[in-house]
């Protein structure tokens, strides 16, 4: 089994942002993957991954939120949530993961279908061996010349 690490962790986070670009804003996905939630915002926010919303936006955003949403919040010791989307970095970087993850298992697939063509080749030699067995025992028993 593989291991989880931080990376595919992330990986999972942003492909759930990727469902809603660009028109949705998130909290808490991030969060929910990354334990880490503060200091992960502030890397991915620094380094261009998410771009957090406005002031403004987030007043707009926060009118949205029911009731138990903002009963979870204030359970995990938050007054409002921190609301961001992915940006083009991290559209890219969406895109990265699931071009190495595909490239994963088409490396996989490449294995195991040179298995099989050594195996294919293999039983076509013997096949041309048992064929020429075929011939050649008629003409040990009665030679031409």
């Amino acid at each position: 089994m593989a291991e989880e690490t931080t990376f595919k962790k992330l990986k999972k986070g942003l492909l759930e942002l990727l469902r809603g670009y660009p028109s949705y804003r998130f909290f808490g996905k991030i969060e929910y993957y990354l334990k880490e939630s503060k200091s992960s915002l502030e890397v991915l926010g620094t380094d261009g991954i998410i771009e957090f919303a406005s002031k403004k936006e987030s007043k707009e955003l926060n009118k949205k939120l029911t009731s138990k949403q903002w009963a979870m919040l204030k359970a995990d010791g938050k007054n409002e949530p921190n609301w961001y989307r992915l940006s083009s970095k991290g559209v890219d970087l969406a895109i990265s993961l699931i071009n190495l993850e595909h490239s994963e298992k088409m490396l996989q697939s490449n294995k195991e279908m040179r298995r099989f063509t050594i195996v294919m080749i293999l039983f076509g030699l013997l096949t041309l061996f048992f064929g020429l067995i075929q011939l050649i025992l008629p003409y040990l028993k009665n030679p031409l010349f």
